[in-house]
């Protein structure tokens, strides 16, 4: 009769579930297939090489002192090394080991004791019920051991490499996003700065977040691309590659191989918990890209699903109304055309609000209308076309504050091809709008004076 692997694991459990195990120490709640004090050293050795971690108040890899291994790594395999659980008993009267992978082991650990004592754990493959074979040097009997306990010590030294590049969100009462700056760059994109102002604005019933764009524009943070914002924070690579060399000329050399003299991508996140430079190439076919984090000499890799701001713009990110006063802070709005110039003049405020043009008054619900389509103007596509290069404008809306101390501003609107039209704000870097926007604006001028109903554009 034949008996899989599986059903002659399971048969010699039931077996032996009875048998006495008697393990180096006896612990109250748990039993332990092996329990040491005073850890020295940690020797691994798997299919992936060798590395003998040495413990102490700073542990570290000999050999390997500057490499960043993740704290979580040195505490569990150090944990792991001073006292291994059993979650069972399989049996000690196996003649070929090499059924649970025990004979070669996939990897053996060599823990030392500061007294030169050793303990040799050797971990076989996963057992059906999910945990892993394991048993100790010089000794036939074979034990499952918890497949979490044991599984790093499989991995390869470069695995156990921190792969953090950018520090945790930290988020204010308000939820919002608490940094000193980011700035996005590389080839890919022109490079733009980002800062918490600190100020949320609520201009015309809407909320506009403090994050602003401060270069090459000054815009706030469009409120839908705070998500893509916040992937900024908490960043960790995919996994670790390589070590730069420590020669200046063989590490220019290094980082032309992956990319990375002439970066794809930048991103540098400034916090009051500290400041993250990453350099990323450009994405290969596999949709991957190299990440190195300046001021180390280590290579990570990472899909390029995980960078979901690699080749964001910051016209992309940006809110794209480009003005939003509201209408009780406003004294005077100017409409001007090559042919006229018309003065809104603003007084009281909420339901007191008055407004007249020269002499005569207008219905303030009708004005309420336009100036709702005035503060529609927005930004619907990008441009690089500088101020200097624009015919003169056909239509200026110019905005002058009850605040004496703040300056007008004026929204300047020049022609263009393909029903689309210049919008500039203080003659700031221009962008497309739709000309159906002005189209609207100078109709509802017409229509309110002679004291006709206007909709808004939105």
């Amino acid at each position: 009769m034949l008996i899989s692997l599986a059903g002659l694991t399971f048969l010699l459990f039931i077996l032996n579930r009875g048998a006495h195990v008697s393990p180096a120490f006896d612990l109250p709640e748990e039993e332990y297939i092996y329990a040491v004090s005073d850890v020295d050293s940690v020797t691994v050795r798997n299919n992936s090489g060798e590395y003998t971690m040495r413990s102490g108040n700073n542990p570290v890899i000999i050999g390997y002192e500057n490499l960043p291994i993740s704290t979580f790594y040195f505490i569990h395999i150090l944990n792991v090394s001073s006292r291994l659980v059993s979650h069972g008993f399989i049996t000690d009267e196996m003649a070929d080991l090499s059924v649970f992978s025990l004979d070669p082991p996939q990897a053996r650990v060599i823990i030392r004791q500061t007294s030169g004592k050793e303990t040799d754990l050797h971990i076989g493959n996963d057992s059906p019920d999910g945990n892993v074979y394991v048993k100790l040097g010089g000794q036939n009997a074979v034990y499952l051991a918890s497949s979490f306990d044991t599984a790093f010590f499989l991995n390869s030294l470069f695995d156990l490499v921190d792969t953090a590049l950018i520090a945790p969100m930290q988020k204010d009462e308000d939820e919002s996003i608490i940094f000193d700056r980011i700035t996005l760059g590389g080839m890919v994109r022109e490079e733009f700065t980002i800062i918490n102002s600190g100020r949320s604005d609520n201009s015309m019933g809407l909320f506009i977040n403090p994050l602003r764009i401060i270069s090459p524009v000054n815009a706030a943070v469009s409120n839908d691309q705070i998500p893509l914002m916040e992937t900024l924070f908490g960043l960790y690579a995919d996994r670790f590659t390589a070590i730069l060399s420590d020669n200046a000329n063989t590490r220019r050399e290094e980082l032309s191989q992956y990319g990375l003299t002439a970066p794809w991508s930048t991103a540098e996140v400034i916090a009051a918990n500290g400041r993250s430079r990453i350099q990323v190439s450009k994405p290969d076919n596999r949709g991957m890209v190299y990440i190195h984090r300046e001021g180390t000499p280590l290579i990570y890799e990472s899909a390029v699903s995980s960078l979901p701001w690699l080749e964001t713009t910051w016209f992309e990110l940006m809110n794209k109304m480009v003005l939003l006063p509201f209408i009780d802070t406003v004294a005077g709005i100017d409409i001007r055309t090559p042919q006229r110039t018309v003065t809104f003049y603003l007084s009281g405020s909420g339901n007191n609000l008055s407004v007249k043009t020269g002499t005569s008054d207008i219905e303030t619900g009708n004005f309420r209308n336009f100036y709702q389509t005035l503060a529609a103007a927005r930004y619907d596509e990008y441009s690089d076309t500088p101020y200097s290069a624009l015919p003169p404008p056909f239509l200026e809306i110019i905005y002058h504050y009850r605040d004496s101390n703040k300056s007008a501003d004026t929204l300047s609107f020049h022609e263009a091809a393909s029903r689309r039209v210049f919008t500039s704000l203080n003659q700031g870097r221009p962008h497309f709008t739709f000309s159906a926007y002005t189209d609207q604006i100078l109709s509802d001028l017409d229509l309110m004076l002679s004291g006709q109903r206007v909709r808004p554009y939105l």
